[in-house]
């Protein structure tokens, strides 16, 4: 886990890291605006035009890392000072246009948007492009290119658009907090909310606060063994730490006997899954299983035989950090983190 993919994780990393550390300092919200000169010192750029631009992004990416807006529902949020360096073209013809006779890309194209220059290279009218890409499936020199935004790419269920100012928009009333786009932005313009701070405010006034933890947790953190890690966890001040695998056994054990009763099914364990059924085909709703999720479950389980508690789930999931604002998840399960936000926990305790 120490080990990001990509320059962009390893940032939200040290910024979570850095947040964290003020937290359990009790300093925030007093020391978060300088958090970002922690991170980048100096005057000399390292990542954009100049410093000041890298700092104004960073300290979005702190209020992002305390909780983000309050006021936008949505766990994934638009940076729109960090999302600037795309290329938003649309289809576009490319140097690799050799001027065939052919004329494929011509001929497909039901707009009129293709005509040819004296040179006998093609040209796209943009006022006429639908974006249908036809032309580019027809071209054999593959020389008619898409350029699209990697989070428009990323996005399959179109959530994703071009705002006012040609920042990344993203509708609500589609998206379904899968992360998709977050991941593939190479600027880290999108990015999940943090609710790191509840969690800490839980380890730090509660007595009993359970850790349930997803079953990719003993392929994260490759430079120790499991039980290290759970000792890590146990070490923040979490009383107890728990496999999410042991509410999937007994959600499976009820949906067992809900898919004999009702003939046709399909699951409730994914979040996202379940928020794309309800949004893109609400006719398939009453198919899904009346089950909670798997980390629901063995959470409502913990709460009744341990009450009074707290439960902060820990896995690889932004859309697990959407399934916790549901009204008949709150009562169990009341934080939800990412790997990488536990990382940041361990880091900041040193």
């Amino acid at each position: 886990m120490r080990k990001f993919d990509t320059k962009v994780q390893h940032l939200k990393y040290k910024v979570l890291r850095e947040v964290a550390r003020e937290a359990w300092a009790d300093r925030l919200p007093e020391s978060a605006i300088d958090i970002p000169k922690t991170i980048v010192p100096g005057k000399v750029p390292t990542m954009r035009c100049c410093v000041y631009k890298e700092r104004a992004i960073l300290t979005e990416r702190v209020k992002i890392a305390m909780g983000g807006n309050p006021h936008n529902p949505n766990v994934i949020e638009v940076i729109d000072i960090a999302c600037d360096e795309c290329p938003v073209g649309g289809y576009e013809v490319t140097a690799a246009c050799r001027g065939c006779l052919a004329h494929r890309c011509e001929d497909v194209c039901r707009f009129g948007a293709l005509t040819f220059d004296a040179s006998h290279v093609a040209h796209i009218d943009k006022s006429k492009c639908k974006e249908c890409g036809a032309c580019a499936k027809v071209c054999p020199y593959s020389a008619i290119h898409n350029y699209r935004r990697p989070c428009e790419s990323a996005c399959k269920i179109k959530a994703i658009s071009m705002g006012d100012e040609k920042q990344a928009s993203i509708d609500n009333s589609k998206c379904i907090s899968c992360g998709a786009c977050v991941y593939q932005c190479p600027f880290g313009a999108l990015s999940d909310k943090s609710f790191i701070l509840d969690a800490i405010k839980m380890l730090k006034n509660c007595e009993r606060v359970y850790a349930i933890v997803a079953p990719a947790i003993v392929s994260q953190f490759n430079y120790a063994k499991p039980g290290q890690v759970i000792t890590a966890i146990k070490a923040l001040g979490f009383c107890d730490v728990l496999e999410a695998a042991l509410g999937a056994d007994m959600v499976a054990y009820n949906e067992a006997a809900e898919l004999a009763e009702r003939g046709f099914l399909t699951s409730s364990c994914c979040p996202a899954f379940v928020s794309y059924i309800e949004k893109s085909f609400p006719d398939l709703l009453p198919f899904v299983s009346h089950n909670l999720s798997p980390m629901a479950t063995i959470s409502k389980y913990i709460h009744e035989h341990e009450a009074p508690c707290k439960v902060v789930f820990i896995g690889p999931c932004t859309a697990k950090k959407a399934e916790v604002q549901k009204d008949n998840i709150k009562p169990y399960v009341n934080a939800a983190m990412t790997f990488e936000e536990l990382q940041a926990l361990f880091d900041s305790r040193d």
